[in-house]
């Protein structure tokens, strides 16, 4: 069954799977590819994000009450629609199940050094699997109260972490020869803007989602573009450029070389931020998890839906010890975030244009 939201929380489960995991390497990646003009990059990549944000809304509004399974059904016919369905459920169980093995990379790097990567995995899948079975509204609200501690901890921290930083490590703010390169990293940058897709599972209630969908989703991802903007200026004006490209946890390393007086209560800002970061990366592979189970069961009725979720968190778990070192996991990771180009681009683009092509939206009003 098909589950609706109200338009807040349907913006606070896209604020809860893109900023994730993502946020850990942005600042390396951004700096890496687009120097200090990344915030150029950025809001390149957040402008994308948004009209890719505004044509799935578009498809779950025209399609009152129905997923992706069934509108995809009636535009596309059902071979067509399986093969979507293939691609989508890969792509989320894939999503999932890396993330949650880096995560654990990365924990067992910073504070946990002596425990298995397979232990942190089974712990963080064990609590995902309890998430995904309470279903989408739950997880919806879990979104709701961590996006808010999320949004409060990343502002706070990163502002607190420009004061101390150096105005002239930001500069050049934007070199206009460079525009081209700026505008190929875009591609690479996208990749914290990973989640979007998301969208395409919830299905749009006539009374909870009127027009103003439009701009929570839309509104919600500029949101997100401007704070990776600040997390990734605060890191630079601390570090540098040249500071930054040999740290893959960029992040986590800038946090721990500022020293900010007015935060010292807080005693150890890096353990803040460590629990901030957890909380969202727990809120990315809940969702990416329900979207996985809740495409299979469109297909698997006759097995109950806790069954099948803890089927595919098994399977999550073998999968995700298949790699055998980190690069392993990022080289995957990459292919994933071009798969998002189809994802949350391509396919939702195609069932777009027939909706218009055969003024299915006309129709339905």
């Amino acid at each position: 069954m098909n589950e609706s939201l109200t338009n807040r929380q349907i913006a606070f489960i896209i604020f809860g799977i893109v900023v994730g995991y993502g946020v850990l390497g942005l600042p390396k990646n951004v700096t890496e590819n687009a120097g200090t003009g990344g915030w150029f990059t950025l809001l390149m990549a957040t402008a994308i994000t948004i009209i890719f944000t505004y044509i799935i809304t578009y498809l779950g509004y025209v399609h009152k009450n129905k997923t992706i399974y069934e509108y995809s059904n009636i535009l596309t016919g059902k071979f067509i629609a399986s093969i979507f369905m293939i691609i989508y459920i890969i792509y989320y169980f894939m999503l999932f199940t890396m993330i949650i093995r880096m995560a654990s990379e990365a924990i067992k790097l910073t504070v946990l050094i002596k425990t298995p990567v397979w232990a942190l995995c089974l712990l963080f899948l064990s609590v995902v699997y309890y998430a995904v079975i309470k279903k989408l509204e739950v997880i919806a609200r879990i979104c709701e109260i961590y996006g808010l501690i999320l949004i409060i901890g990343y502002i706070t921290i990163h502002l607190a972490v420009l004061s101390q930083g150096k105005l002239i490590n930001l500069r050049p703010f934007f070199v206009a020869g460079d525009l081209q390169a700026y505008l190929n990293a875009t591609l690479v940058t996208i990749f914290p803007f990973l989640g979007v897709e998301i969208l395409t599972i919830i299905s749009f209630n006539k009374k909870k989602n009127n027009k103003r969908v439009f701009k929570y989703t839309t509104l919600m991802v500029g949101f997100i573009g401007i704070l990776y903007i600040l997390i990734v200026e605060s890191c630079i004006s601390i570090m540098g450029v040249d500071g930054i490209v040999h740290y893959k946890d960029a992040l986590f390393a800038t946090i721990r070389r500022v020293d900010i007086k007015s935060l010292q209560f807080l005693e150890r800002i890096d353990g803040i931020f460590l629990t901030i970061w957890i909380m969202g990366m727990f809120c990315t592979a809940s969702i990416e998890a329900y979207g996985s189970v809740f495409l299979m069961s469109k297909w698997f009725k006759d097995i109950h839906f806790n069954l099948l979720a803890f089927i595919v968190i098994i399977l999550a778990f073998i999968v995700g010890q298949i790699p055998k070192t980190i690069d392993d996991v990022e080289k995957i990771m990459d292919y994933i975030s071009y798969c998002t180009l189809i994802t949350a681009g391509f396919i939702p683009m195609i069932l777009f244009l027939i909706t218009k092509v055969k003024k299915y939206d006309k129709k339905i009003r």
